[in-house]
């Protein structure tokens, strides 16, 4: 049997093995149903709880006063009705029997109480979900500020079925532009280039992670959803501020120069039933990956250093809630996140002096010429150059505003209505440049014109060819329709969408091209298109067991700007199917199958990469492109161990295809082959996971999880075969960049409330592979595309926390330790050092690592030691490695 199936096959025989046991085990379980009435009246009374006493088991009553509790054991039972404003009434005799239903009548007494102390409620989500046939994972606000964590990011990084792998996140194997981020149930995607978005920390109320088994309402999206769930305003003002830094008081003793400065508050606002809450927060460091670049700094008080930084992220929220009445609610919220960074180049890393001379001899004008290099002026003809300097600072702005009306028609019915505006804007040049003003052609920033050498690696002079801006609008209507009719839940919904999509990429500003323009590849359009859904879902629940069976149908359209000789279809759409069961073995119990037909649209850059033939692209853009397409198979099953321990086990199965890739194709505009992006590529993943979590208690809590998985594929990415000259093309599966094997991740939480408390979170993971590569290699064989593995990776990081109570507000001074082991793991064997040196090789790292086992990275220097053998020179590139021990101290107030 193929390696590829053997998963499969025994997740479902795992399936088919337990149903086969809930059988038996169903036989030991019934109903217990009836009524709950006003003694004296006899009228129903909605909303009464019923309990089994001595389980987890109850339900609430209905508008007409029924109610109905599923998967009782067989036995005799405690069941007790309550309800405000009347007696409790217990009933000690329940007799229940295997697959019957046993009628239980409540007639409360109303009673009179003359005082009502302050009762405080403290609600705590359920461990498991007994309906429900979806893996998923909750984040909950506090694990963000308690975790030894940066961002939501890290701590979803923490959960099984996910492996982060240079800087990227991927659910189940699949590729990282697979998972949908939602805000408050609205998709929040750059349509152009994809990406995620980051909210203020103290923003988040919780995030909830779908690895599978997901719903028809969800769609565009191959491999996830991550639905963020911003916080609200309560009925008093509270609010915490938060202020982190790894600055120890001297240059000297500072890891990153690293501030950052949170502040959430909220509270009831002027008219009743409506509230407010507004975030910040303010993020400056210099990373760890440190530029020799020079930037403006001031201080105040002669202690406190202001000003720019290496990365600079300010996030800030505001949301308003108005519950105008009993049934009626409407929230508006909106959202600017802005962040001005550069990146770390390391051919671009070396700041010195580079002498340079007048030259008139060769056109009649003053023309400088760059000769040599040194750390210091040997003469008056050197002048400093700090290439980091010369490399593009990004702009990047996300702004959002959504308005959410929620209207519960009736105890069974709502609907809720959703409009939502979001925009990106990214800008990427060198110190503010229009391309026409940048310096230096390629490839002369490594060339001595004085005296005719060539520098191997490090660049000397000129500014990096690279201009780019992007600017996207996206509007987005939705609406759903949630119903429950006996044991039928009910939903429908909407989507539609409309794009706005403007960008211009040049590779190379310095050159003009043949039409006059700047850039010798130039990427320049502006295109518009719409696209929609429409879902039912319907959750049936019978005899204990609960199926969910969806149907969604997607819309999309290119817009009408390309020609219509070019698309064969301008509309496409497309049904996918979803079924999936659930059922409860027992009360601690949940046995799930989920079977479901993912589809997603690809980033329309890569349908509207520049489509005129003036433009000279790298890859063309393909406005025939189809859907991709994943096919999902689930097995998992929750366990609730006690009233505080759950576990939940799942083994998965993708197949994926339609993936993209470029592919030379005859176009009708050019004498020659171009290449085009093609679905093309196929990849399959299959996998296990085990995640048991415990709630804090007994002063502890913590969660334990584990993957195995297995990602495979023919490429890791759609541009593959730009870079990579093969003897035949890849035909075979083999796994893909991020196939992480096993991955293990603990998090542990010792406290005792309001005094102290110390969080532990340790990380391992089995190596990445990679492609081993030797010099002077031509074309690359297919058959040893990552056929060799890197060492694993571990990370020990620790946070403390001392509580204090003053002027009765709540005083948190803590401690982070991150990696506090020091160990050093491999990031990216081989980062881009694009535009790439005269002699270099793209592979020049993985040639190293091939030949030494050594990483860090080295560049061919030539036959220095006059063996007749090129050797190769370390420069020690500190991207190839994930940063060290860092310390940082902070203190947080709430009020």
């Amino acid at each position: 049997m193929p390696r590829r199936n053997v998963l499969l096959v025994l997740g479902l025989l795992c399936f088919f093995v337990a149903s086969a046991a809930s059988v038996g085990w169903a036989q030991g379980v019934g109903k217990i149903a009836g009524r709950v009435v006003d003694a004296s009246t006899g009228e129903p009374l909605a909303f009464a709880n019923v309990v089994v006493l001595g389980s987890t088991l109850g339900a609430m009553a209905l508008e007409d006063g029924s109610f109905v509790i599923n998967r009782v054991p067989v036995g005799i039972h405690s069941v007790r009705a309550m309800m405000m404003g009347y007696d409790t009434v217990t009933r000690t005799d329940v007799a229940v029997d295997a697959g019957r239903t046993t009628t239980v009548e409540f007639p409360l007494n109303a009673k009179i109480v003359a005082t009502l102390d302050e009762i405080r409620v403290k609600g705590e989500r359920i461990g498991i979900d007994f309906e429900s046939s979806t893996t998923k994972h909750v984040l909950e606000s506090k694990e963000l500020t308690t975790l030894p964590v940066d961002s939501f990011q890290e701590a979803i990084a923490l959960r099984s079925g996910v492996v982060a792998q240079g800087g990227q996140l991927h659910f189940r194997g699949g590729r990282t532009g697979e998972v949908l981020y939602m805000v408050d149930g609205i998709p929040v995607r750059d349509p152009l280039v994809g990406g995620v978005v980051d909210l203020a920390t103290l923003a988040l109320s919780e995030s909830e992670i779908l690895l599978g088994g997901l719903d028809a309402k969800y769609g565009n999206a191959q491999s996830g959803i991550v639905n963020i769930v911003t916080k609200e305003g309560g009925n008093t003002f509270s609010g915490e501020i938060r202020y982190l830094t790894d600055d120890f008081g001297a240059r000297d003793k500072t890891y990153n120069n690293y501030d950052r400065i949170s502040i959430g508050f909220g509270g009831p606002f002027f008219l009743r039933g409506m509230t407010y809450f507004l975030s910040f927060e303010g993020t400056y460091e210099d990373t760890y990956l440190k530029t020799p670049e020079k930037r403006s700094r001031y201080r105040i008080l002669d202690f406190i250093s202001l000003g720019d930084r290496q990365s600079n992220e300010s996030k800030f929220q505001t949301k308003l809630s108005y519950k105008i009445g009993r049934n009626y609610k409407l929230t508006a919220e909106y959202v600017q996140n802005h962040s001005l960074h550069d990146n770390y180049l390391h051919m671009w890393s070396r700041d010195g002096y580079v002498s340079v001379i007048s030259d008139t001899a060769t056109s009649g004008e003053i023309d400088l010429l760059h000769g040599a290099w040194s750390w210091y002026p040997v003469d008056s003809t050197y002048l400093p150059y700090n290439p980091a300097e010369h490399t593009p600072n990004y702009l990047n702005e996300f702004r959002q505003f959504k308005m959410v009306w929620t209207h519960t028609v009736s105890p069974n019915l709502f609907y809720t209505a959703k409009l939502s505006n979001h925009s990106y804007y990214m800008l990427g040049s060198v110190l503010d440049k229009k391309p026409w003003e940048y310096e230096v052609r390629y490839p002369e920033y490594w060339y001595n014109w004085i005296d005719g050498d060539v520098e191997p690696f490090y660049v000397t002079h000129g500014d990096y060819p690279s201009y780019q801006e992007r600017r996207t609008k996206v509007w987005t209507l939705m609406g759903d329709l949630t119903g429950k009719h006996r044991g039928h839940t009910f939903q429908s919904g909407f989507e539609a969408t409309y794009n706005d999509m403007r960008f211009l990429s040049i590779r190379y500003p310095e050159r003009v091209n043949s039409q006059g323009l700047y850039g010798a590849f130039r990427s320049d359009y502006h295109y518009f298109n719409p696209e929609g859904a429409f879902y039912v879902q319907d959750r049936w629940e019978h005899e204990g067991m609960v199926l969910n069976i969806g149907l969604r149908y997607d819309v999309f359209s290119v817009g009408d700007q390309i020609d219509i000789s070019e698309v064969a279809e301008r509309v496409k759409d497309q049904i996918s199917p979803r079924v999936g069961i659930a059922y409860p073995i027992s009360d601690r119990d949940v046995l799930s199958f989920h079977y479901g037909r993912y589809y997603q649209i690809p980033d329309r850059r890569f349908i509207f990469e520049d489509r005129r033939s003036s433009s000279a692209v790298i890859v063309r853009g393909n406005p025939n492109l189809s859907n991709e397409t994943t096919i999902s198979y689930q097995a998992a099953v929750q366990h609730m161990f006690s009233s505080t321990v759950f576990g939940q086990f799942s083994v998965y199965y993708k197949d994926i295809f339609g993936l993209l890739s470029a592919q030379e194709t005859v176009v009708a505009d050019s004498p020659n082959e171009v290449l085009v992006y093609v679905n093309q590529d196929y990849a399959s993943t299959r996998g296990f996971e085990v995640s048991l979590r415990k709630r804090f208690s007994h002063n502890f809590g913590g969660e334990l999880s584990y993957t195995f998985g297995l990602a495979t594929g023919v490429a890791s990415d759609p541009e593959q075969l730009t870079r990579t000259p093969f003897l035949y093309l890849p035909i075979a599966e083999q796994p893909l960049d991020w196939d992480q094997r096993h991955t293990v991740s603990a998090s542990l939480y010792l406290s005792v409330p309001d005094q102290w408390s110390v969080s532990f979170v340790w990380r391992y993971g089995t190596g990445f592979p990679y492609t081993p590569v030797g010099r002077n290699q031509r074309e690359q064989d297919p058959a040893l595309i990552n056929s060799e593995r890197l060492p694993s990776t571990t990370t020990l990081d620790v946070q403390a926390e001392k509580h204090y109570r003053i002027w009765g507000q709540h005083l948190t001074v803590f401690l982070q330790g991150m990696n506090l082991l020091n160990a050093k793991n491999i990031f990216l064997l081989q980062p881009s050092n694009w535009p790439l040196a005269p002699y270099g090789d793209i592979h020049d790292y993985v040639i190293y690592y091939t030949e030494t086992g050594r990483a860090g990275g080295a560049y061919n220097a030539g036959d220095v030691n006059n063996d007749g053998v090129d050797d190769y020179f370390p420069v020690n590139d500190p991207r190839v490695w994930h940063e060290g021990t860092l310390i940082r101290m902070g203190i947080g107030i709430r009020f």
